[in-house]
């Protein structure tokens, strides 16, 4: 079995693994399922109900002298009551060091550049894993990333790819017999399957999907510069990258079949390249975290919408620019944790008028949240509270995870979405995914 284990550690990661040994290689994760159900009020939403999840972590740091390779994978696995199974693997790489100043690493890694991308989940730089929107989670970009750091403090990197895998969840079923695209995820939102030509006159829509070759979707460039400034208490990072955009634009446009009664939507996934910078400055010391983080998104296509597509199917393919700036502080030990978090959109959206456009998924909002643990760290309890000041969107999470042996985990939590009267916000569409959750977890 150890034989089979190290041969399937050996696949994931391109190279051996050897005895897990010492602080420097770390194997944790779990394997569980929670309940969304336990008020049947809350939570009553196709694939929100039951969950099974497992989580695997391994990693190994570099030695003092360099001569081991670095060595990372990363696996999320989530099974909803819809039979449906997400997946995500938000690290998978190997790096090594070229000189005593010179660092090079190969494989999916999280680009930890923008602070304020990372805290309030936009996705704009790494991917998202999306099983759940509350907490969405990081994946990375497949490529080559080289660090050089100086004496000084001083480090420069750069990442270069030329393979390009979109965010993968949340997903749709495409029906090419039936025609149709529905999901059984509860945080995506599919094209409407009717729509209303006439008052009091409903039609279906039939959608026909232009499926991209896979070598116009996978063979994409991304190629990024970074660099930054690191000293006991002081980081600095400004960045430059071209990607392709992490999910795709659809283009969409409907006829009206006559012989069959029916609307037609000619559907096109598109993929967009899109420059994104910023800039990130941090102040730690001991447990205390202070950070000041900007981002700014430029679409190299500004794709123009359909209107009347829209109006059948609600698909927004319009692209604007975006500018965040965001700030926070935090401290964080292993008795407790604690902080505060702001973001602010700098660029200009009119909700009446970019009806053409997603919206932000995040306008001028603030950020709080807590943990504490107790019993020697066997009970912890965790709240978060994100509240948007323009649209009136509010996240609500609280969670309580109970160890009642070192491997089995009790957890229970509540999870509620706060959102505008006139249905106009992001997170609109899921407004029915609350939950009251309770679970238990094997972990290792």
């Amino acid at each position: 079995m150890n034989r089979l284990k190290k041969h399937i550690f050996t696949f994931a990661l391109l190279c051996p693994i050897g005895v897990v040994q010492a602080a420097r290689e770390t194997i944790s994760g779990h394997v569980g399922a929670i309940s969304n159900q336990v008020d049947e009020r809350i939570g009553n939403v196709p694939g929100n109900k039951f969950i099974g999840e497992l989580r695997f972590n391994y990693h190994k740091e570099l030695t003092s002298t360099g001569d081991e390779l670095e060595r990372a994978f990363s696996l999320a696995v989530n099974v909803n009551d819809q039979s449906l199974t997400q997946y995500s693997i938000p690290e998978a790489y190997v790096g090594g060091k070229l000189s005593k100043k010179d660092h090079l690493r190969f494989g999916r890694q999280v680009l930890n550049w923008a602070e304020v991308d990372s805290v309030w989940g936009f996705g704009k730089l790494n991917n998202r894993i999306g099983f759940d929107g509350f907490e969405p989670g990081q994946e990375g970009l497949i490529g080559l990333l080289y660090e050089r750091r100086s004496s000084n403090g001083m480090r420069y990197r750069g990442f270069l790819s030329g393979l390009y895998v979109p965010e993968m969840n949340p997903s749709l079923d495409i029906n090419k017999s039936d025609r149709s695209i529905t999901t059984r995820h509860p945080w995506a939102d599919p094209p409407a399957p009717t729509a209303e030509i006439d008052p009091g006159n409903v039609k279906k829509i039939a959608y026909d999907v232009a499926y991209p070759e896979y070598s116009d979707v996978v063979f994409k460039y991304t190629i990024g510069a970074n660099i930054g400034y690191e000293s006991k208490h002081w980081l600095w990072d400004s960045f430059i990258i071209r990607k392709p955009e992490n999910s795709f634009t659809t283009e969409a446009h409907v006829s009206l079949n006559a012989i069959d009664d029916i609307i037609e939507a000619k559907v096109k996934p598109n993929f967009h390249y899109h420059d994104v910078y910023g800039t990130t400055i941090k102040y730690r010391n001991l447990d205390l975290e202070m950070y000041l983080s900007g981002i700014a998104v430029r679409p190299l296509t500004y794709p123009e919408g359909d209107r009347e597509a829209f109006r059948a199917t609600k698909i927004k393919t319009e692209k604007m620019r975006e500018d965040y700036i965001g700030g926070g502080i935090s401290r964080v030990n292993d008795v407790y944790s604690y902080g505060f978090n702001y973001v602010a959109r700098l660029s200009p959206y009119d909700r009446n008028a970019e009806t053409l456009t997603l919206d932000p998924r995040w306008n001028q909002a603030v950020n709080v949240f807590a943990a504490r643990n107790f019993w020697n760290q066997r009970l912890n309890l965790k709240a978060d509270i994100k509240f948007d000041m323009m649209t009136t969107d509010r996240l609500f999470m609280f969670q309580a995870l109970y160890k009642a042996t070192k491997h089995l985990h009790v957890n229970a939590g509540v999870k509620l979405i706060g959102t505008p009267g006139d249905g106009k916000s992001y997170w609109s569409p899921y407004k029915n995914n609350d939950s009251v959750y309770g679970g238990l977890r094997y972990a290792f």
